[in-house]
């Protein structure tokens, strides 16, 4: 478990840390794992493509036939998933995609395909694409190391979504990380509930502290980027805001 001085020594000597608890957690988060394993179908569909929440989603289907129903499942964000959802509901009553749930795949019909190639839609689909690319630009990312200093994510997020972390392909990097938020829980500094961490009172309290502060002295300049046995996460502010918020 972290005590205040113990947060020092990680700080400054980037501690890793192993044992039970970190092995327990990893084995209690495996199945999230499978969970978010990509469907075979997304080998020949449009990975890439962005969301935006809006009946324009239906652009997908300009350049393919049938969409995986995985896609949508797929979405971190669980408010644009339930508005992409909304939409494709939507879109199936009117007729313009059909949901096959059996197959596991969603197809556009002839009425659906008639709808995209209007020059209305098309316009609709380029403005309201743009809005959520310039919303995204504004996206941050933060550098995830499995030590201490991973707190200090939460200057940035209410929330740690550990399928970000566990779909990462660097292994050794996943366990590192999912040890030391296994110990930040042990030392009651996070909670874990549906692979979603929060801070508590008493990590924030750590994470506002003086000592803390010091320790961790250019981690916000260091937030964005990418470091070798790390895994770089998103965080959805500004990073001119995140990065003064981490300076207070």
């Amino acid at each position: 478990m972290y005590d205040e001085n113990e947060l020092y020594n990680e700080m400054v000597n980037t501690v890793k840390i192993t044992g039970q608890t970190a092995i327990s957690l990893i084995e209690q988060l495996n199945k999230l794992n499978e969970d978010i394993k990509t469907s075979d179908l997304l080998n020949t569909a449009n990975s890439d493509f962005v969301f935006t929440g809006q009946s324009t989603d239906l652009r997908y289907f300009e350049n393919c036939n049938e969409m995986p129903i995985s896609m949508i499942e797929n979405i971190p964000d669980e408010n644009l998933k339930n508005a992409v959802k909304n939409e494709l509901n939507k879109a199936a009553l009117s007729g313009k995609i059909e949901i096959n749930k059996q197959n596991g795949l969603i197809s556009i019909t002839a009425k659906g395909r008639e709808f995209i190639n209007l020059p209305e839609f098309k316009q609709a689909a380029s403005v309201n694409l743009s809005s959520i690319i310039q919303q995204q630009s504004q996206t941050m990312q933060f550098t995830l190391t499995g030590t201490v200093q991973d707190l200090n994510f939460f200057n940035f997020a209410d929330s740690l979504d550990l399928k970000d972390v566990i779909s990462n392909s660097d292994k050794q990097a996943v366990q590192n990380i999912l040890g030391n938020l296994g110990k930040m829980k042990e030392s009651g500094l996070i909670t874990v509930s549906d692979s979603v961490v929060k801070i508590t009172d008493k990590g924030k309290s750590i994470l506002n502290s003086d000592l803390f502060k010091l320790a961790s002295k250019g981690t916000a300049d260091k937030a964005i980027g990418t470091v070798t046995g790390a895994i770089v996460v998103a965080v959805k502010k500004a990073a001119e805001t995140a990065v003064s918020l981490a300076k207070k």
